[in-house]
């Protein structure tokens, strides 16, 4: 980003921040006399396979709840209205810590909405045991196994990042464009919803575009030693490999990989979860060259200024990593959609992510919080613009867009090669 850019992007975010960016909305129409208090609580992996994650997202989540009350505040609703950030919980990334976090969520802390988990194997879980048979809406920001498309779930169950259904398909024509036409790949995948989803389309869609699959294995993310996984997985004479896994349980993989003497990193594919410096960092050396799929937040109509809001307003946390942007959107969703039913009551907001989420309304973004709020309050639309993506949800509660990336990690960092656009 060049420096004027950045400049003038931190200045219209100091501005946003003092309400100058939405002083004074003409709506032409009565306000709502609305009254609630919005109680979300998150489960986020602090723990596990994505801690590296966890906590970003639950500052984003913070920030979010911070701005919608600075909002109310300065047009003095907070008397009628507010929201809560009842308590972050630890998902651990795993089902069972991700069941019993959202039960205190909703049986003893009584939220309207959850936001989480990140592994789809603990959101499906989680919504299937207790947000949806309690009728609370659960927004994930980043699981991305299709399965959660097509569970009953009465409206209850949404997401912001892309299903994977998409990144099959993109993970399978890199590997084309990395390997070449017709070439054998060997198949390593973590054994979870995520891990085997993801394997399942990838193997379709790289066979219909007449590459081959020579070994396809999946491991047991609790193991202390993956030497026999990582001699299957290099056997043969592949042309290259697709790994799916998390950072904590790949850390774990290589030093096996590296010890066949017959793995590269260089020769490998990966998708989003090992998308960070980091965690590669971590690894060292043996880590130099490795590619992957990863859908992305670039381009995304609230993303440059995010970013600047981010480095402006949170000290202490982790590197920052650009997935912040799906807790940060879907907090937000959550509130806009609370204050269109003027009402925090789940059954009652969850009718209205939708129609926050995607046209027809006047778009906003974060920083036209204000503006939004007027117009929801006076009967009109909005369509909330994010800083992750214009989201524009459909009946499924999957996002309507997505854009994919091409990364690459060399010398300590990670650039983007290419991008795919998937559209409505």
């Amino acid at each position: 980003m060049k420096k004027t850019l950045a400049v003038a992007t931190l200045l219209a975010v100091v501005a946003s921040a003092a309400g100058v960016a939405a002083a004074n909305v003409s709506t032409g129409s009565k306000l709502r006399n609305c009254k609630f208090q919005l109680r979300i609580g998150d489960v986020l992996p602090f723990t596990g396979g994505l801690a590296a994650y966890g906590g970003n997202l639950d500052r984003a989540v913070k920030l979010a709840v911070d701005m919608q009350n600075a909002s109310l505040k300065r047009l003095k609703l907070n008397k009628k209205m507010s929201v809560r950030l009842v308590a972050s919980e630890d998902g651990q990334t795993q089902a069972s810590a991700s069941v019993e976090a959202a039960t205190k969520l909703v049986k003893a802390d009584k939220v309207n909405v959850v936001i989480g988990e990140m592994a789809s194997s603990a959101t499906i879980a989680m919504a299937q045991s207790v947000t949806i048979p309690n009728r609370v809406v659960d927004i994930s920001p980043t699981s991305s196994a299709p399965q959660l498309t097509d569970i009953a779930d009465n409206g209850y169950l949404w997401r912001v990042y892309p299903s994977d259904y998409l990144q099959g398909k993109v993970l399978a024509q890199a590997a084309v464009d990395a390997f070449g036409k017709g070439k054998t790949v060997n198949v390593g995948a973590r054994n979870d919803a995520f891990g085997t989803a993801l394997e399942q389309l990838f193997v379709e869609q790289y066979t219909k575009l007449g590459g081959k699959i020579g070994k396809d294995i999946k491991w047991n993310v609790d193991q202390t030693n993956y030497d026999s996984e990582a001699g299957q997985l290099v056997s043969g004479n592949p042309d290259g490999f697709v790994i799916i896994d998390f950072p904590e349980t790949f850390q774990k993989f290589v030093p096996s990989l590296v010890r066949s003497g017959k793995w590269k990193a260089s020769e490998t594919l990966m998708t989003e979860a090992l998308r960070n410096a980091d965690e590669l960092k971590k690894i060292g050396a043996p880590a130099d060259g490795l590619r992957g799929t990863a859908a992305t937040s670039e381009g995304a109509p609230a993303r440059a200024v995010f970013d600047a809001l981010w480095k402006a307003k949170v000290t202490g946390a982790k590197p920052y990593t650009g997935f912040e942007g799906t807790a940060f959107d879907a907090a937000n969703l959550a509130f806009l959609a609370a204050v269109k039913a003027c009402s925090a009551s789940s059954p009652k907001l969850k009718n209205q992510l939708i129609a926050v989420s995607g046209p027809p309304g006047t778009k906003v973004t974060y920083q036209q919080m204000d503006k939004a709020i007027k117009l929801l309050l006076s009967g009109k639309d909005v369509n909330y613009e994010g800083a992750w993506g214009p989201i524009d949800w459909d009946a499924a509660g999957d996002p309507g867009s997505a854009v994919y990336e091409i990364w690459r990690y060399s010398g300590g960092s990670i650039a983007t090669e290419k991008t795919i656009t998937f559209g409505p």
